[in-house]
């Protein structure tokens, strides 16, 4: 039993140092909200980046769905950085998700977050974009 467990550790150790906790997680979550939309696009306004997402949407700012995870790239194994995902859902089966890098492989804050993924998707097929502004007018076509 003793001899499972000791093999169990180092997996237990990466664990917890890759998973945030729910404070930590709440944290980064709460800076994401806070960050000025005109910092990751010079040509859009100098709101929160949630106040923004909720008027492009025409939604209210609790409709959006925001989620800590591993900017997508975890799941096979590699390091990756920590993002902050903002989910808006729309009719049928239409989501758009927002990622931002808030923190580095080592969960390292980022001092200025960045932009990581950008996609539209209806059901199991997403269309990606490479600028805040092209999503943003593809967002704004589903309010």
């Amino acid at each position: 039993m003793t001899r499972g467990l000791t093999r169990l550790l180092p997996f237990v150790l990466w664990l917890l140092a890759v998973v945030p906790s729910p404070a930590r997680g709440q944290s980064w979550i709460a800076a994401a909200k806070r960050v000025r939309v005109a910092s990751l696009d010079s040509t859009l306004p100098a709101i929160s980046l949630e106040r923004w997402l909720a008027e492009l949407s025409g939604r209210p700012p609790s409709a959006i769905k925001w989620e800590v995870n591993d900017c997508g790239e975890g799941g096979d194994g590699r390091q990756a950085p920590t993002c902050v995902e903002a989910i808006l859902t729309f009719a049928g089966d239409t989501t758009a998700h927002l990622s931002l890098a808030v923190a580095d492989v080592e969960g390292k804050r980022m001092r200025q977050p960045g932009i990581w993924d950008l996609s539209v998707g209806a059901g199991y097929s997403f269309t990606g974009f490479k600028t805040l502004r092209e999503w943003a007018l593809q967002v704004r076509s589903h309010r």
